[in-house]
């Protein structure tokens, strides 16, 4: 099973990946949180397969955010999700560990191609 945790301060957008994620068999979003502090506590509390964290939240960002789950759980798949398609929100995200970014118009159509790319084929399957 690939557990997700799914971090946005867009609660209608949570909402969406939620959904559309659960429907996927072998897919489970086991967390869901707003902001990074909440999202480095619950990565560490639910130690999920695959985090998709979103850049612009206040408290603190998903760039630290980042950086701290990937230094707590080096193994877990973490995909920066932004409105700001640009290099240097991709760079900043890729320069703490993210794995790959995705512009959010694009996250509902890519998210399982991507989530596939960075996971063990037989993970997928489970």
């Amino acid at each position: 099973m690939v557990e997700i945790l799914v971090v946005d301060d867009n609660l209608q957008l949570r909402d969406t990946l939620r959904t559309i994620l659960n429907k996927r068999p072998g897919f489970c979003v086991t967390g869901e949180a707003a902001d990074g502090i909440a999202a480095s506590q619950l990565a560490q509390t639910l130690r999920p397969t695959v985090v998709l964290m979103d850049v612009g939240m206040a408290r603190m960002d998903g760039v630290e955010a980042t950086r701290r789950i990937r230094a707590l759980l080096p193994d877990t798949v973490v995909i920066g999700m932004s409105c700001h398609n640009s290099r240097e929100v991709e760079g900043a995200l890729r320069a703490v560990g993210a794995n790959a970014f995705l512009p959010k118009e694009l996250v509902p159509e890519k998210i399982f191609d991507v989530i596939a790319q960075h996971l063990p084929h037989d993970q997928i399957l489970q």
